[in-house]
């Protein structure tokens, strides 16, 4: 076999190899002499069947593919032995490479467009500054996330009068069109939420009601939902669509959360370590809490400011041709020469970035191991069961479940991979670069993350 690389620009070369008979027809004949001795044709014994007769019904296609399994360990071999950095992955150069007709006994030449990686350098340093968008938490969000604890932690009432949050138990009974009780219809006991009635009408009616009181109404009609009215009335949700017929509810309970009071109790549970004993350190806490908490999203906005600024600031030049011919032959016919064109710069920036991160992963050493890709399906999982107490037993059935995840779902895991070598990256850059710190209300923030997505 004959391989031979000519340069043809400054980022691209074209691979020849020349497949002679030599190379190919021992492995061809191997494979044919396996079939005839598993053949079963008409007319011959197993193994039996003339070897030119198998060679004829088959040996077309075993010549097409092993020359062509030949060509690709060959070329890959190739790239590896030579040491070369390449994009994407070998193009068929159709235009240099001769027709031929599979035939054995003959040289088959064939030509593949390689696409190589520019060399390019950057220093991450203070020289380099980017912006680091620092969420505040300001009053109004403290109110509201104080609202919401209290909610949480606070305690069930009875009280005399309906409002629009509470939540009612009570008795539905099916009616006739002039408001009489059906003979022989639906009745049912569940509770009714104020808050999922969507029609005003029968909401207002629900206000202000007491324990006795009763209330026609059509329960699909007044929620606008059949999961809703179905529920309401112990009925498939098929057979409450389409009904016509109201129902009296009449209520026997009234129940709501009454908000836990702003007292040293409350803020022990919230922050059981804290010692807190005022309102206003309660807030405080609150408030830098919930600024740690949006640390993630800063970094998460930061790292698309990092790489924007990096694309921008680090020159790398790219075989633009190869790349838009790979990125139609990588898609399989999904994107056409128009789609790659009028977007070609999203992808440019795309293998820009790819390139500069795997430059950071190199020379800052970055690594993510199985133990760590295994610790973050735990972590997963043990999200959904922050009720549940962490048995032994527990803990032996996590270790299973994250087992089976990685050896089931190589998709999963492999994004799980990318995602853990991104943070780790944007925490390189972090350490290294100069941060421009900005302040900014969580309104702001969230417009501004629309814009870079």
């Amino acid at each position: 076999m004959e391989i031979t690389r000519e340069n043809t620009g400054e980022l691209t070369a074209t691979i020849k190899m020349v497949i002679s008979p030599a190379d190919h027809n021992e492995s061809v004949t191997k494979i044919l002499k396996d079939y005839q001795r598993k053949a079963n044709v008409p007319g011959f014994r197993p193994g039996h069947v003339p070897f030119g007769m198998i060679k004829k019904l088959y040996g077309g296609a075993v010549f097409a593919e092993e020359v062509n399994k030949l060509v690709s360990d060959k070329l890959h071999q190739y790239i590896t032995d030579e040491n070369l950095d390449i994009l994407g992955q070998p193009i068929p150069n159709t235009s240099l490479t001769p027709e031929f007709d599979w035939k054995e006994g003959q040289d088959i030449e064939f030509y593949f467009d390689l696409g190589m990686t520019p060399k390019f350098d950057f220093v991450l340093d203070e020289n380099i500054a980017v912006d680091y968008h620092v969420i505040k938490v300001d009053d109004t969000m403290v109110d509201k996330y104080l609202d919401d604890m209290r909610q949480r932690f606070g305690n069930m009432i009875n009280p005399e009068v309906t409002g629009e949050k509470d939540v009612l138990f009570g008795d539905f009974v099916q009616l006739n069109a002039d408001g009489s009780v059906l003979e022989g219809g639906i009745t049912h006991t569940s509770k009714l939420t104020v808050d999922l009635v969507s029609d005003q009408e029968v909401k207002s009616k629900l206000i202000g009601s007491k324990v006795g009181d009763s209330i026609a109404f059509n329960p699909l009609k007044a929620t606008g939902n059949a999961t809703e009215a179905s529920a309401m009335l112990g009925i498939s949700k098929e057979e409450v669509e389409g009904m016509e017929s109201d129902f009296m509810y009449t209520i026997s309970e009234i129940s709501t959360m009454s908000p836990a009071e702003m007292n040293e109790e409350f803020f022990g549970k919230v922050f059981p370590e804290a010692g807190i004993t005022t309102e206003d350190a309660f807030r405080n806490q609150v408030r830098n809490e919930s600024e740690k908490a949006f640390v993630a999203d800063s970094d998460h906005l930061f790292a698309h400011h990092s790489q924007d600024k990096l694309i921008e600031s680090v020159s790398i030049k790219l075989p633009d041709e190869f790349m838009k011919r790979w990125l139609i032959e990588s898609n399989e016919g999904k994107l056409t020469a128009e789609d790659i064109e009028r977007d070609y710069d999203k992808y440019a920036e795309g293998m820009k970035w790819q390139l500069i991160e795997n430059k950071i992963i190199l020379e800052a050493g970055i690594e993510v191991g199985d133990a760590e890709i295994k610790d973050y399906v735990k972590d997963y999982y043990l999200q959904g069961w922050r009720t549940l107490q962490l048995t032994e037993d527990l803990l032996e059935r996590l270790e299973t479940i994250a087992d089976s995840f990685i050896k089931d779902k190589p998709a999963e895991v492999r994004r799980i991979v990318d995602s853990l070598y991104g943070q780790r990256v944007t925490a390189y850059i972090k350490s290294k670069v100069k941060l421009v710190e900005k302040e900014i209300s969580y309104d702001e923030f969230i417009k501004l993350d629309a814009e870079k997505h």
